[in-house]
Order: C-alpha cells, then sequence, then structure tokens
C-alpha cells in the first residue's frame, strides 16, 4: 500500500510537469490550445517567403490568431487563417506581411476595414493583398546605386581639379562678400523702404476700393473707342481720298506756280548782280563803307533786342480726349510761350460740350420756375507757370474759371503727371463741386503723344475715365518740318 501510494505521487508529477510543459509550448510558441474556438478567414499571395505555419496575425499591433495551415494553390500561397472569435474583420480588409526583426521573421498584418462593409464570415476570402517588398531585390538595387554614387564621387573629383577647386572657393568668398553689402544696404535703406511699403499697402488698400469702378468705367471707354475707330478711318479715307482728287485736279495750276517761281528767281539773281556791282540805289549804299558802318551799329542794337526775343521757344499743343463719365469728345489747342527755362505762359482754347448751365426764371400762370439749360461753349484758358527742376506749379485762368496746377515731369520730360483744378464755385454743369483731374501724359513719338486719366474726380455724377492723344510742336519743329518737305515732281 505504501509503494502504490509512492508511485501514484510520482505519476501525478509527471503529469502535472506534461502539463506545464505543454501549456508554457503553446504559449510561448503561440499556438493555440485543443479548446481555443474562433472562425476561419482565406488569403492568397504570390510570396510568403519568412513566413511559417502558426505564425501570428496581427491588427493595428495586437495578436488576433494565427497562420492555422500554408498550402501552394495554382503556383500561389493559401493561406487558412484561424481568428478569434471577438475580433471582426470586414469585406474591405487589407493583408499583407511586415518583418518582426533584424532575423526576417514575419508576421501577417491585417487591416480590419471599415464598419459601413458587410463583416466577413467563416470561410470567406480576403481579396485585397499588399505584396511583401523583396529584401534580395532591395538589397540588389542599393548595391547598384551606392556603385552609382561611388562612380559619380570619382567624376566629380576628376572635374574638380585644384584651379576649379580655387574658382569654386573664390566664387564662395565672393557670394560672402555681396551678401554682406546686401546687409549693409539693406540695413541703410530700412527707414525707406519701410515708407515704401507703407505706401504701396495703402495703394493697394484704395485699389481694391476704387479699382471695380475704375475698371468698369475702362471697360466702358474702350467699347466705345472700339465703336467709334471705323468711322474714324472711314473719315481718313474719305480725306485722303479727295487729297488726292484735289491733286490731281490741280497739277497744272501747281506746274505753272513752280515755273512762276523758277522766272522770279531768275529775276533776283540778275537784280543781285547788279547791286553786287554797285549799280542803282541799293548798289551804291552796299559801296559806301559810311552806310555799312552805320548799318553795322544799328544791327548791333537790333541783335541785342533779338537775342532776348530769340531765347523765347513756342510751343502748339492739338489734342483730343473722350470722357467716359460725359461720353463725349473734348477738344483742346494750347500755345505756350516759355521766355526762360523756369517760367513759360500757356494760352489755350478748349471746346466743352458740357459747358456751363444757365438759369432762366420763367413765370406761368403766377408760378415761377427756373430752368436749367447746358450750354455747349468755347473756353479759354490763360496760365503762368513756375518750374522748379522736375516739378511745376500754374496759377491763372482754365475754361474760363480761375484754376491751378502743378506737373512733374520724368523721362527728360518724355512723361508728365500733372494735377488741375479749377471752377471752385461748380458752375459746371451737372456739378457742385470743384473740377478737379489727375492724368498722365506720354510722347510716343517725337510729335505725338497720349494722354489718360480720370477727371471730375470731386463729382461723382460726371466722374469718369478720359483717353485722347495729339500733336505737339515747337517752333524749331516747324523749321525742320518745312525744311525736310520734300519736293514735288511734276510731269
Amino acid at each position: 500500500m505504501k509503494s502504490a501510494s509512492t508511485e501514484l505521487k510520482v505519476g501525478l508529477f509527471a503529469i502535472i510537469v506534461i502539463m506545464v510543459l505543454s501549456y508554457m509550448t503553446f504559449k510561448v510558441g503561440r499556438m493555440p490550445f485543443l479548446w481555443e474556438k474562433g472562425y476561419r478567414l482565406y488569403v492568397e499571395f504570390s510570396d510568403i517567403n519568412g513566413l511559417d505555419e502558426k505564425s501570428r496575425i496581427k491588427v493595428a499591433g495586437v495578436d488576433v490568431g494565427i497562420v492555422d495551415k500554408i498550402t501552394l494553390k495554382e503556383g500561389r500561397a493559401r493561406l487558412t487563417l484561424l481568428i478569434n472569435p471577438e475580433v471582426k474583420i470586414y469585406r474591405n480588409a487589407k493583408a499583407f506581411l511586415k518583418m518582426s526583426g533584424l532575423l526576417g521573421d514575419r508576421y501577417l498584418a491585417l487591416s480590419a476595414g471599415t464598419p459601413d462593409e458587410p463583416v466577413l464570415r467563416s470561410g470567406e476570402t480576403i481579396t485585397t493583398v499588399i505584396p511583401a517588398a523583396d529584401i534580395d531585390m532591395l538589397a540588389n538595387k542599393l548595391t547598384t546605386a551606392a556603385a552609382h554614387i561611388s562612380e559619380l564621387s570619382e567624376n566629380l573629383k576628376n572635374v574638380f581639379g585644384e584651379k576649379e577647386k580655387r574658382s569654386l572657393s573664390e566664387a564662395i568668398d565672393n557670394l560672402k562678400l555681396l551678401a554682406q553689402n546686401l546687409k549693409e544696404i539693406s540695413e541703410e535703406n530700412r527707414e525707406p523702404l519701410r515708407k515704401v511699403l507703407a505706401q504701396l499697402d495703402r495703394f493697394t488698400e484704395e485699389l481694391a476700393d476704387k479699382g471695380p469702378g475704375v475698371v468698369d468705367d475702362m471697360s466702358r471707354a474702350a467699347k466705345s473707342f472700339e465703336d467709334k475707330v471705323p468711322k474714324l478711318l472711314d473719315d481718313l479715307s474719305a480725306l485722303s481720298k479727295d487729297l488726292r482728287e484735289v491733286v490731281g485736279e490741280n497739277r497744272y495750276a501747281l506746274k505753272e506756280s513752280v515755273e512762276n517761281i523758277r522766272t522770279v528767281s531768275k529775276s533776283a539773281t540778275n537784280i543781285a548782280q547788279k547791286i553786287e556791282s554797285g549799280e542803282g540805289t541799293l548798289g551804291k549804299l552796299m559801296k559806301d563803307s559810311k552806310l555799312y558802318d552805320s548799318l553795322s551799329k544799328v544791327s548791333e542794337q537790333a541783335g541785342k533786342t533779338l537775342d532776348v526775343v530769340g531765347g523765347l521757344r513756342t510751343f502748339l499743343d492739338f489734342h483730343s480726349e473722350y470722357n467716359t463719365g460725359e461720353s463725349e469728345w473734348k477738344g483742346y489747342f494750347d500755345l505756350t510761350l516759355q521766355p526762360r527755362k523756369d517760367k513759360y505762359y500757356i494760352l489755350g482754347v478748349v471746346t466743352d460740350p458740357m459747358g456751363s448751365v444757365e438759369e432762366t426764371d420763367r413765370t406761368i400762370n403766377g408760378v415761377t420756375t427756373v430752368e436749367e439749360e447746358i450750354k455747349h461753349k468755347i473756353e479759354f484758358s490763360a496760365q503762368y507757370a513756375r518750374r522748379f527742376e522736375d516739378l511745376a506749379l500754374r496759377i491763372g485762368l482754365t475754361e474760363n474759371t480761375f484754376g491751378m496746377g502743378a506737373d512733374y515731369f520724368f523721362q527728360k520730360d518724355k512723361g508728365r503727371i500733372k494735377l488741375d483744378v479749377w471752377d471752385f464755385s461748380g458752375k459746371e454743369a451737372e456739378a457742385d463741386k470743384a473740377h478737379a483731374r489727375i492724368g498722365v501724359d506720354y510722347s510716343l513719338f517725337k510729335f505725338v503723344f497720349l494722354s489718360a486719366g480720370i477727371d471730375n474726380i470731386l463729382n461723382p455724377d460726371r466722374r469718369g475715365i478720359y483717353l485722347g492723344g495729339g500733336l505737339k510742336f515747337e517752333d524749331d519743329d516747324f523749321k525742320y518740318l518745312f525744311g525736310k518737305a520734300p519736293s514735288l515732281s511734276l510731269p
């Protein structure tokens, strides 16, 4: 009895040891126990190198099952997955292989999918598979890349000799010096740059407020100009045709005039020869030295007087403008007299379709009413201007009323920014404030210039964009034009 008791104890101890070892084996090896339950899913890979049966299955890094069985089906590895019953895998799940360490051990990772898809039941297959990267292929590519990098470094080493290295060093030094200079310039001009940026900021704010209206005005002006261009071209064509007909009709008269000029020239030559020989009164005067001395003194005094007049520069300006606010054309003729570089006078005539308003009192049946009539009129300007380098100030009569203005010249007087204010009493049609305008004139060629700007800034009912152009001549330009005029060749 005692012997049986000892054997029983040894047997029980051996059974306990076997159970503990079995538990530890299943636990460490992540193998399911015989009593563990779950459901099976299937997935197929083209290559599962490094993955074995009983490998772990993870979702978001958490163990959810094991690879129960691996079989070969039509050249592809078919995996049977044993998934824990509480884990839900949806139809849009994804399967891919991952490495668990540097030794190359792999496990199967699953993306469980989203709940808006049906849940996969036992026996169904995960269809979305992400193939694993081939480590050997990556190693081969890295080896090839390393060889290419080594070859590139060797080529760079051969290209950059001592001379190139010195040049590169000098270029880097120059860049450092340039950066230092830019830094010094920015520090010296920091305050002016800050002011310029502030002005640009204010300008953009004003442009954002008034930009849509300006764009609309320019669009209307462009459309109106486009409508009037064909008529203008037709008028020019008709004018050239009429001029050609006039020249054709008077060809013989012009020929006769040229013959008369030749005859007069011949007579003048004969007279000059007689004067030179001392014949007649003029000849005697020319030969008399006393009279010559007297005339020299008189001419000297006259020359001094003419020097003052000769210093006078005269400019003629013809131009026309189209105003979008008034939908009318406006013509200008200006005569500028400049006795000195810093002082000049402007005399002008303006055709204004929107002139002043005349009020008439009419009494009908004892009721007095005031009728207003807009008069199309010709207006006059007379201003005195004083120039200070690139800035000129003007004052005087502007379109029949007192006015003043300022001009800023740029690009050697090719361009001019001008500001004018007049009619301070607001007597113009549809205006209750002074007439103010700002614009730019720019010379495209020697005699042709364009002008544009904003007119009647202070009166919203008449405010608009104006566009125009014209011709500007100086007295020397007239001499040049007439002196270079081609001669007419008549049959």
